[in-house]
């Protein structure tokens, strides 16, 4: 990532947030602590932010409440090629379907990207997704009610009684911190609950996830395997990580990383 690109990412994240620990601005931006140290340095002599022990403080904080994890704009920077594979790869599990459910994420995003030549009902808790289908597809779109969480650009309530309990969906296609022997996980509570929400609206589940998720672990779970009909992944997947799933009955569907990007490059 460019110093110009980092600059602009943490004037972001601690604008929205307040105050920031160096440690999690380290983690978020995938930088070092030193990197990170002088990055506040510089903002800090600019006036743009102010420099206060073991983090960073906004001079004009905008208070918005905040959810765990990688916010959009960075995670759209992580894992690209496999995002755009899997998003491909998926594709052909639209059909025979007339209503889907689309999680919020950037594989999602990716995933409704390539929607362009599809009719359907779609309810989506994402307004990158919404804004995507909107203008590039003939998809009739659904939000939920609830707070909108702009570092995610998610919209996610804590009541029952929202547009998703009037939603009835052939396929929810979902991505997920983290998916193994336990489950499905995530790390947010607001994040799993509305998973669960929408898991619960939908006759089957497809999770999106690439292949570093196979190895990412969280004490959250939102479902167990069982409850997952098809996982897509890239073919940076391990086989030992694959066969656990396949012992629970999963159908996998493998994407390729290389393909992929051949396409991408031709265009």
């Amino acid at each position: 990532m460019l110093e110009r690109e980092r600059h602009k990412l943490i004037l972001k994240l601690v604008n929205e947030r307040a105050i920031m620990a160096i440690g999690d601005l380290v983690e978020i931006l995938d930088a070092s602590e030193a990197t990170i140290r002088r990055d506040i340095a510089l903002l800090d002599r600019n006036g743009e932010l102010r420099r206060v022990r073991g983090g960073v403080e906004a001079l004009k904080p905008r208070f918005h409440a905040h959810l765990v994890g990688v916010p959009f704009a960075i995670s759209r920077g992580v894992q690209t090629t496999e995002k755009l594979a899997i998003a491909q790869a998926a594709l052909p599990l639209l059909k025979d379907c007339s209503s889907v459910i689309i999680n919020a994420g950037t594989t999602m995003f990716e995933f409704a990207r390539a929607m362009r030549n599809h009719d359907l009902d779609v309810l989506t808790n994402s307004l990158s997704i919404a804004g995507e289908l909107l203008s590039q597809s003939r998809c009739r779109i659904t939000l939920p009610g609830g707070t909108v969480f702009p570092e995610h650009n998610i919209i996610l309530s804590p009541f029952e009684n929202d547009a998703i309990s009037n939603f009835a969906a052939d396929v929810l296609f979902t991505s997920c911190y983290g998916i193994g022997p336990g489950g499905i996980t995530e790390t947010d509570p607001h994040i799993a609950h509305a998973s669960e929400k929408l898991m619960r609206r939908a006759q089957k589940v497809v999770v999106l996830a690439d292949s570093s998720k196979l190895a990412l672990r969280s004490s959250m779970v939102i479902a167990p395997l069982e409850r997952i009909d098809t996982l897509v992944t890239d073919d940076g997947a391990s086989d030992a990580d694959l066969a656990v799933l396949r012992r629970a009955g999963i159908s996998i569907l493998i994407a390729d990383r290389a393909a992929t990007a051949s396409m991408v490059a031709a265009q």
